[in-house]
């Protein structure tokens, strides 16, 4: 696979100012500066940092799709993504019908697409593991913004948490950001250890020094679901292994039957067993999650229910606020919460209605639909992916219109499809060879006494 620039075609990814840039944008998608820039002026700082990466990341899209200046295009159309492309546009179209706040939509539009291209453009012009590379080097920078909100600039690293403790959030809002980032930053740093072992090649030590450090700050976030999310990945590529043959899982219908099973299992038989995990010490209902969903899914099913609210705009609109408020007592929960509903199949409904969802789990499963025919390499950055945001989806969300997951979500949709091209790419090979085969009764190139001593049993004098 070669990664294209402007004026040149650069075999194996060697072009390093590209490279460069694309880590700082991993950067940024990861949540830098965040904290950091309060002692450098505050928001101004990471609002300008923020659209600057945005703005990167559109210029390496369209100098890496063309190699003259009058080549260069936004969008490098591929039928093999088509799935995708609709996804979004009935999306779009949705949160544009039911909007109440059209430019902030159009706003939230551009960046969610800016960044759904990015994440397909890594996965269309990088080899898996050179990505692992980038996202690895990406969060080298990440652990020292946080060492240094840690030990230097400690106002910004710290805070007092609900239950007044001095806890340390690093450059994030929250210890489960910090949490969330390190887990997947450690789980794709052992998944790019795994891929360069297997290749005999030498692991330097400032590599096993990263690991200890992200290592330290997952475990110091003390996040159930951030550590779930670093170990079943890693378990699961273990276990694949060591299975002796190349298994793979469609993990498009795995993700859309756990995400909806989880659900449904959650409201209907883990109450039953509310005694036994209170007698644990266990909270049965996830700590307040339970409720809350069986209260949003009953307003749904009164209110938007097939177009929701515009996309990442429920939270943000009023109107949308104040409907859920009065749908329920004045001495109700829900008359002061205004947080998120935290669990992404819940969110994308309240956005985009059961008809955006349904759009969602549709081009998850579809794109998968042919994942024998991704490389051992594709399909293990794939599941490295998806299982991570599975994970995180069931009580969180996991989606937003810049962050790293959502990028890492469109990477994983583009690697997918290439199960689907190659496929077709096969079967077209496959057509043509029987075209052109030649038929049994046509002689033998050389005709006349080549025939007919073949057609003996004889060879050809």
């Amino acid at each position: 696979m070669q990664a294209r620039t402007l004026g040149r075609n650069t075999a194996g990814n060697s072009n390093a100012i590209i490279e460069l840039l694309v880590v700082f944008c991993l950067l940024c998608r990861l949540g830098f500066p965040g904290n950091l820039a309060q002692p450098f002026g505050g928001d101004r700082i990471h609002f300008l940092i923020d659209y600057a990466s945005s703005f990167l990341q559109l210029i390496l899209i369209m100098l890496c799709s063309a190699n003259t200046v009058l080549d260069i295009k936004l969008l490098d159309l591929k039928k093999k993504y088509l799935p995708i492309y609709v996804m979004l546009l009935i999306m779009y179209g949705i949160s544009w019908m039911v909007t109440e706040n059209p430019a902030k939509q159009t706003s939230i539009i551009i960046r969610f697409t800016i960044t759904a291209l990015f994440g397909i453009w890594l996965a269309d012009n990088y080899e898996p593991e050179r990505i692992l590379e980038l996202l690895y080097m990406a969060h080298i920078g990440i652990v020292i913004a946080n060492l240094l909100t840690m030990f230097v600039f400690r106002s910004a690293g710290y805070h007092i948490d609900e239950n007044y403790g001095y806890t340390f959030r690093g450059i994030f809002s929250q210890k489960n950001g910090l949490g969330a980032t390190f887990a997947y930053g450690l789980m794709f740093q052992v998944t790019l250890l795994r891929m360069k072992m297997k290749k005999g090649q030498r692991i330097s030590i400032f590599f096993w020094l990263t690991m200890g450090f992200q290592l330290f700050f997952l475990l110091n976030a003390n996040a159930t679901t951030a550590i779930f999310c670093c170990v079943v990945p890693i378990a699961y590529q273990i276990i694949h292994d060591r299975l002796g043959r190349d298994t793979r899982i469609q993990w498009g219908v795995v993700y859309t039957v756990v995400s909806v099973g989880f659900l449904f299992i959650s409201m209907t038989i883990l109450p039953l067993f509310a005694p036994l995990l209170e007698a644990l010490g266990k909270d049965a209902t996830l700590t307040g999650r339970i409720p809350m969903w069986e209260g949003i899914i009953d307003f749904l099913t009164e209110n938007h229910t097939m177009t929701g609210y515009g996309m990442l705009q429920f939270w943000e609109t009023p109107s949308a606020l104040k409907a859920l408020q009065k749908y329920y007592a004045r001495d109700s929960w829900y008359r002061t919460m205004a947080n998120g509903a935290h669990c992404n199949l819940l969110e994308i409904w309240l956005d985009l209605g059961l008809v955006g969802l349904g759009a969602y789990f549709f081009t998850t499963v579809f794109c998968f639909r042919n994942v024998k025919q991704l490389t051992k390499d594709e399909y293990t950055l794939a599941s490295a992916i998806i299982l991570p945001i599975m994970i995180s989806g069931l009580t969180d969300r996991f989606y937003t219109n810049s962050n790293a997951r959502t990028m890492l979500f469109f990477t994983l949709l583009a690697l997918a499809c290439n199960g689907v091209d190659r496929r077709k790419k096969r079967a077209v090979k496959n057509r043509r060879a029987y075209i052109q085969r030649p038929s049994p009764e046509e002689p033998p190139p050389g005709g006349g006494a080549a025939a007919t001593a073949i057609q003996q049993g004889g060879a050809q004098p």
